[in-house]
């Protein structure tokens, strides 16, 4: 299964949204840093576009499929974030907000793989 583009994409984006939910770990544990500035990662999209999905080779007469498509997540300052009197930017209000869209997001990839993971066991069983 592991050869299949939409596992691959679904594991990819699963890795990105662990690499989030540390980032906004991260930020709620300096909360209280002076100068800390309240960090995210860059968006998913962005990683996907640099991403190649080709027709995966079963034959030699096929076109060459990419080796990995995963990629690393860059860290990127949050923007927007009003700075506190220490200079510190985190918000825990914001922190929360975004742990509770990414805990939504890891839902819907669960939901969507274990749909596409069901759909190829009953289509293999006949």
């Amino acid at each position: 299964m592991n050869d299949l583009a939409v596992f691959r994409i679904g594991h990819d984006r699963a890795q990105w949204l662990a690499a989030r939910v540390a980032i906004v770990a991260s930020n709620v544990a300096n909360a209280d840093t002076p100068g800390y500035r309240a960090k995210d990662i860059s968006p998913f999209g962005s990683a996907l576009n640099e991403a190649r999905v080709e027709m995966q080779r079963s034959r030699a007469s096929h076109l060459i499929a990419p080796q990995d498509i995963g990629t690393r997540y860059g860290v990127v300052p949050r923007e927007g974030e009003i700075e506190k009197h220490s200079g510190n930017s985190v918000s825990l209000e914001a922190e929360m907000a975004v742990l509770g869209e990414t805990k939504s997001q890891q839902t819907a990839v669960t939901a969507i793989l274990s749909a596409f993971h069901r759909m190829l066991l009953s289509s293999t069983r006949g």
